[in-house]
């Protein structure tokens, strides 16, 4: 067959995929017996001469989602549509492959083209099966459900994992600010060898360095599929710790698809060991369900961001006088059933006034992050709150008395400490009533009675009334 006149018959991209039987020891081969111009544009190579039989990955990067593509095609003599979210290209790409006659040489061969769009179209991505359609929407609904997100996320693993008939099924979701796993929703099936004994293994930071590696593992493609010992291999030549983390724990097939929204990647979700009489359907639920649970944790995302803004001092990364106010109104209503009793602390940082006044507020800011990193040096990731100004409020519910006033012996101990910021310090604990407003307001008379204290001993720094 001429395919080369084929080729230039298309009006977009396209090019004609050989698939060579492998020789004994050796792997399938699939290069491109003719490509059109639109295509050797598409992949960079429109200066070169065209040779036939290079290999694709002479032009793009391999991909062994690809090739089972390729491979579903041609062995199974059916068309293949596919709408993918391609990294590579960041864009969509809606591809179709053609079966076609055997080469002289007997080798499969298809015929491949695809358009390419920046954005989604929604109507091409419900082209599929009503099983599908059924399974993916379930998925959407459960996300009105008035659960929780993780509670949610769990529930979904649940889902994909039966759809798959896998042995193991978990979404990661990564934080690449601080370096680690934020969220893992995992589920495995009872005689799962893939389960992990450790339920911490997910979080582990050697874990997080296998994950940060899968994006240049999937070369820009829109999942990565092991199928058999052939992709381990490949596995092992691009990271031998995820290979041997993959062979201990008797993974022998794998679907891994990317949670992105544009240039943003959240996590992933895989599948181990799943029907492979399947694959051509657990892409398709995979890739639909990635779709769905990338935008939703997008959401998600974007809502603890907006948490995080609406309660938290930008400036010393404490909790600011909102969520002080939420905590003051949970413990007004919820007090009484908490095991231990209730503590707080005022701090109210001495000298600030002078120190904007002479020195400017780069200056008294500096005092302020001093003294909230003295109080997170003590409390740690207790509730620490920035109350406004000069004032500093941590209130405590898990500490009985002796353990509050250790910690808070601690602290006035970094409260006069020579050529820093100092600040005045109250205290006040109650483990009967716990009136949350009284236990405020003995605080506070105990702190200005200290910072009282403090400029009689020093009047040169008193300008409060100023």
């Amino acid at each position: 067959m001429d395919y080369l006149k084929l080729i230039d018959s298309f009006r977009g991209v396209a090019c004609v995929i050989s698939r060579r039987k492998a020789k004994e020891g050796g792997g399938d081969e699939y290069t491109i017996a003719a490509a059109n111009r639109n295509y050797l544009a598409s992949v960079n190579k429109l200066s070169e001469e065209f040779v036939p039989g290079r290999s694709y990955t002479y032009y793009v990067a391999q991909d062994s989602n690809f090739e089972a593509l390729v491979d579903s095609c041609i062995l199974g003599g059916k068309i293949a549509h596919h709408y993918v979210n391609a990294d590579l290209y960041n864009a969509w790409l809606d591809l179709y492959m053609l079966p076609l006659c055997e080469d002289g040489d007997g080798n499969g061969c298809c015929l491949f083209t695809y358009e390419m769009n920046f954005e989604s179209e929604s109507d091409k991505m419900i082209d599929i099966s009503a099983t599908t359609a059924y399974l993916v929407l379930k998925t959407c609904i459960k996300f009105r459900e008035n659960l929780s997100f993780k509670e949610t996320m769990d529930s979904i693993v649940k889902d994909i994992r039966n759809q798959c008939e896998s042995d193991g099924c978990a979404i990661i979701l990564t934080d690449n600010a601080n370096r680690r796993i934020d969220i893992c929703c995992f589920d495995s099936a009872s005689d799962n060898a893939f389960a992990p004994q450790d339920d911490d293994i997910f979080f582990k930071p050697e874990f997080y360095d296998i994950v940060t590696g899968w994006r240049d593992i999937m070369g820009g493609s829109n999942c990565f599929i092991i199928s058999g010992e052939k992709e381990l291999k490949e596995v092992e030549k691009k990271d031998v710790n995820w290979y041997r983390s993959l062979v201990y724990t008797g993974v022998k097939s794998l679907v891994l698809y990317p949670l992105r929204v544009h240039e943003n990647l959240y996590g992933y979700i895989f599948a181990t060991n799943f029907n492979s009489d399947k694959t051509s359907f657990i892409r398709e639920v995979m890739e639909l369900n990635s779709f769905i649970l990338s935008a939703e944790v997008e959401n998600y995302r974007m809502r603890q961001e907006l948490e995080k803004l609406s309660t938290t001092d930008m400036l010393t990364g404490l909790l600011n006088r909102n969520a002080m106010s939420k905590k003051v109104r949970e413990l007004e209503l919820d007090a009484g059933n908490k095991e231990h009793g209730l503590g707080v602390v005022f701090v109210d940082l001495n000298g600030l006034k002078v120190a904007n006044d002479l020195k400017g507020h780069n200056e008294g800011d500096a005092m302020l992050k001093n003294v909230a990193n003295k109080l997170k040096s003590v409390y740690g990731d207790r509730g620490i709150y920035r109350a406004g100004g000069d004032e500093f409020l941590v209130i405590t519910d898990d500490m009985d008395r002796d353990e509050f006033y250790l910690y808070y012996d601690k602290l006035e101990s970094l409260s006069r400490v020579p050529g820093e910021p100092t600040f005045a310090l109250g205290a006040d604990y109650d483990d009967k009533e716990k009136n949350i407003g009284k236990i405020m307001h003995n605080a506070d008379k105990n702190m200005y009675r200290n910072k009282a204290e403090y400029y009689e001993a020093n009047p040169e720094l008193d300008r409060r009334d100023c």
